[in-house]
């Protein structure tokens, strides 16, 4: 019966992991560079070689060869205040994380290019430490997703283009559970496709359209632990606990995410010299996360999780004025809905509610091959409520950006 306890009194903890996953796709500021606009106008937008990533049907405008290289940092932003005991509330769980992405285009002729893509496509490091309401099963964690993105686009004709990539992930995910004293380790590499279009309809209208398929991570790996008793609460009208033993254990854990495909439709309007409208409308579709799947020690113990994940809407508006021929000033907002509103299925590794994001940024050309744009936003992630696995109380997170990139042209 201990045995069995422990490993099922494991396999609840692990759902962490899943849900990191999930909440770590959800900061596109990582892999998009439409940052200063909220991230408006992604899929329509053609100027450098990050649209080998964000739309690769927009290669096409690239006259030559493009390489734009990212560099930036967040900031992030976790405190859980517990709702009976403060002595249970978190310090700042976040802190200050340094990211990068690298693209490129080719010309291959006139109506093809080629173009690859490295960027992070989410991530955290959350240190809560031992005492906090949840240290049972969330102490820190170190999540990465890396996305290589090899893409290809071909002009139809004067007003369409089309594209298509492959994406590669490789995932990495560590964890520190068990008031310190268990952890786990865990990778995967998995396949998808993007697609993407886009039509000019006029010399001062364009729309695009970006497609990223879902992807599957088969996330495998080891887990150990000490030998420990913990406090289990017991369910029912009077409030208790029960100890319970906890014997040391190894092994093998294996883990199944299911990132969700996702759908962006863009604009971009010149309506004065000057002045340019952009916006973008997008869908995830985390309804499909029905279930997750939990093995420990090769299928010995195998643990079906039902989920409860609502379908992202997400829309961004933003605006650029070129205020000298050299200088393009930009912003926009952002919105997008709650993956998880019930406050039973929340988690600590990064509960999000709905986000609202507040950007701006500006483009230097440099000379005729070189631009610098720079950027800042504040991406507002609500106040999200949790009752569950001990904690009780509510979340306060925001996280913000600042970053430069640099875009070159090889003609």
């Amino acid at each position: 019966m201990k045995t069995s306890y422990s490993l099922t009194f494991l396999s609840s903890v692990l759902l962490l992991a899943f849900q990191a996953n999930a909440a770590g796709t959800l900061v596109q500021e990582m892999s998009k560079m439409t940052v200063s606009t909220a991230g408006a106008g992604s899929a329509a937008l053609a100027e450098n070689a990050s649209v080998a990533y964000s739309n690769p049907a927009g290669m096409i405008y690239i006259e030559g060869d493009a390489l734009s290289v990212n560099a930036a940092i967040m900031d992030l932003d976790i405190y859980y205040h517990d709702a009976s005991d403060s002595s249970k509330d978190s310090d700042n769980a976040g802190g200050v994380q340094p990211y990068g992405s690298l693209y490129y285009v080719h010309q291959l002729n006139d109506e093809m290019h080629l173009g690859m893509s490295v960027s992070a496509q989410g991530g955290s490091a959350l240190d809560y430490g031992a005492s906090y309401a949840g240290a049972r099963n969330l102490n820190d964690l170190r999540l990465s997703v890396i996305q290589f993105n090899p893409s290809i686009s071909y002009q139809i004709n004067q007003q369409l283009s089309i594209g298509a990539g492959l994406q590669i992930d490789y995932a990495s995910f560590e964890e520190t559970l068990l008031y310190g004293q268990g952890s786990l380790e865990t990778d995967s590499w998995t396949l998808g496709y993007n697609l993407g279009l886009m039509y000019q309809l006029d010399e001062y209208n364009r729309f695009g359209i970006s497609y990223r398929s879902r992807m599957n991570h088969d996330l495998t790996g080891s887990f150990n632990s000490n030998a420990m008793t913990v406090s289990v609460p017991i369910p029912g009208p009077i409030p208790g606990t029960v100890d319970k033993h906890i014997p040391a254990m190894s092994g093998q854990a294996g883990l199944n995410v299911l990132n969700p495909r996702q759908i962006e439709v863009s604009g971009l309007h010149q309506l004065t010299n000057p002045l340019s409208l952009v916006w973008s409308v997008g869908f995830e579709q985390w309804s499909d996360n029905d279930s997750t799947m939990i093995s420990i020690n090769n299928g010995n113990r195998i643990s079906q999780i039902e989920r409860n994940f609502d379908d992202v809407w997400s829309a961004a508006l933003g605006a650029r004025y070129q205020l000298t021929s050299r200088l393009r000033l930009e912003s926009g907002i952002g919105y997008a809905t709650s993956p998880l509103d019930s406050s039973e299925y929340q988690g600590a590794d990064l509960p999000v509610d709905t986000q609202h994001r507040y950007s701006m940024g500006a483009t230097y050309q440099w000379d005729k091959d070189i631009s610098l744009t720079t950027y800042y936003s504040y991406v507002d992630y609500g106040e999200p409520e949790i009752n569950n696995n001990g904690m009780n109380g509510q979340f306060d997170n925001a996280n913000q950006f600042l970053g430069v990139t640099l875009n070159m042209m090889f003609k």
